[in-house]
């Protein structure tokens, strides 16, 4: 049992990292050419909202647990890996645009979005920690 649900769970990742991949050239494209790629103070605005969304998101990944399912159960498996891999997808999506409109702001930084991706390392790594938590 401990097996599969570790195989779902890499399986969610790696979809979601899929997805963000995916993601990543549209909202780049989008933002580029809207109004925000030469308005400074409305990229600022809009990182403030994109900032809420990933904290918010963050909260809710970091809150959850495996270790409140039934791991027997295939429907509280599933909804976990739903529930986990949307926000995590939320997670993502918050920190391109986060990367995006910081580059539009201050110019592109390595260091940026070496912090970000790390920032999503991470709580990639969490999952996978929280599973274990439940496996041992």
């Amino acid at each position: 049992m401990m097996q599969q649900i570790l195989r779902e769970n890499i399986f969610k990742n790696g979809l979601v990292a899929f997805l963000l991949a995916l993601f990543f050239p549209l909202i780049h494209n989008d933002l580029a050419h809207s109004i925000v790629r030469t308005d400074k103070v409305l990229a600022g605005n809009i990182l403030v909202a994109v900032s809420i969304i990933a904290v918010t998101a963050c909260f809710g990944n970091f809150a959850f647990t495996y270790e409140k399912i039934a791991v027997k159960s295939g429907a509280q498996r599933l909804l976990a890996h739903t529930t986990t891999g949307l926000l995590m997808l939320l997670i993502g999506i918050s920190l391109m645009f986060t990367g995006i409109l910081m580059a539009f702001i201050m110019g592109h930084f390595f260091i940026v979005d070496l912090t970000l991706t790390l920032l999503y390392a991470t709580c990639v790594a969490y999952d996978f920690w929280d599973l274990f938590r439940i496996i041992n």
